[in-house]
């Protein structure tokens, strides 16, 4: 899928073109799902009526049987039931240099959604494929969970809502990642405790810093400022570029990117974060930063965890006609994760040594 993408000034972007061994891993990939197809059209074919196109005698069976391996041949061709892009990932397709698996099926949840904030059914999601779908998956596991509330301004998380077992020594005992220090963060938003949790839960590198005692996730503005040099410390992900905008839309359809929004504060509000499902349209500004962003993807809002289509956050404007719209940002960045090197320890440590955990600190000041 080609996202919309509006720019001052034409941007060159040159579509790279798959090398011999993508070729023959998707021409493999394709023919074996046309052999499944083929063997499927003719099991289904002898459980009907004999007789008509159903019959298997002579001649009549023979011509069949050609027609199968014909009809499945084009579905295969024209995309057939989805078998050969999860193949294609078993023969080594995807993302490069990722030790975790992909997701080797496609992700379509049964189970629709009831969020906290809509008080209804969320649509039905799209299937998502490899990168794409490991983090919407687990985004969506946390929104389904408790209904999301947890992840309201009001609500409270529990260690289990942030389950990383990150502990590290320090001088007064054990500094850990624990929202008890934080007594379940409870009155403060969580949009970027719900984003970096999935892509933790995910497999994906996350960025972890010292706080006043113990570990935790950094902010959005912490995030999106860091991010305006084209890097990040610890480099736990990648920031896109412009030139990389117009195809990133394709690469989330194919699953080869996970992809993380963030977006700065300004005029006294907050900044905010969002997990990227789907990219509808792009703005980019004269200086190719990010105007404004229509997806669909999950978001930590004041009411709790939910799915949203087609979100827009900008950079101007009040928005009150767009009742899913995030305005006044002060800058807005997509962030492509990385694979961690061991889905266990994802944490990348970005700041110096923590201090030891308020329990830790408490019990050895008694």
């Amino acid at each position: 899928m080609s996202i919309d993408v509006l720019k001052p000034a034409p941007l060159a972007v040159e579509r790279a073109k798959p090398d011999r061994e993508t070729l023959a891993r998707q021409d493999a990939a394709r023919k074996f799902e046309a052999v499944l197809v083929q063997q499927l059209l003719s099991v289904m074919r002898q459980t009907a009526k004999s007789g008509g196109m159903g019959s298997s005698s002579g001649a009549s069976g023979q011509y069949l049987s050609m027609f199968d391996e014909v009809i499945a041949e084009r579905m295969a061709e024209g995309g057939g039931i989805g078998l050969s892009a999860t193949l294609e990932q078993a023969l080594g397709g995807g993302l490069q240099g990722a030790s975790a698996p992909l997701v080797t099926t496609a992700f379509q949840p049964g189970t629709p959604i009831v969020t906290a904030s809509s008080g209804g059914i969320a649509p039905p999601l799209p299937t998502l494929q490899g990168a794409t779908a490991r983090l919407a998956h687990a985004a969506y596991g946390m929104s389904a969970s408790g209904d999301g509330k947890q992840w309201s301004k009001d609500g409270a998380l529990s260690p289990a809502d942030l389950a990383s077992k990150l502990e590290t020594p320090a001088a007064e005992g054990t500094a850990r990642f624990n929202v008890l220090d934080a007594q379940g963060f409870k009155d403060e938003y969580k949009c970027n405790l719900f984003a970096f949790e999935a892509a933790r839960r995910a497999g994906f590198e996350v960025p972890v810093i010292a706080r006043p005692r113990g570990w935790g996730f950094p902010t959005p503005n912490t995030i999106t400022n860091d991010a305006q040099d084209g890097a990040l410390k610890g480099a736990w992900a990648e920031v896109v570029k412009p030139e990389q905008v117009k195809e990133l839309g394709q690469k989330l359809e194919r699953g080869e990117l996970a992809v993380m929004l963030t977006g700065s504060g300004s005029d006294g509000r907050r900044g905010h974060m969002a997990v990227v499902e789907r990219i509808h349209h792009v703005e980019l500004d004269t200086d190719g930063s990010v105007k404004r962003i229509d997806f669909d993807g999950y978001e930590a809002r004041v009411n709790g965890a939910e799915h949203l289509v087609r979100r827009s956050w900008n950079r101007y404007g009040a928005g009150e006609d767009e009742p899913l719209a995030r305005n006044g940002f002060g800058r807005i960045e997509l962030l492509a994760l990385k694979p961690a090197d061991n889905p266990e320890t994802p944490e990348v440590l970005v700041s110096s040594e923590a201090r030891a955990s308020l329990k830790d600190f408490s019990s050895r000041s008694r």
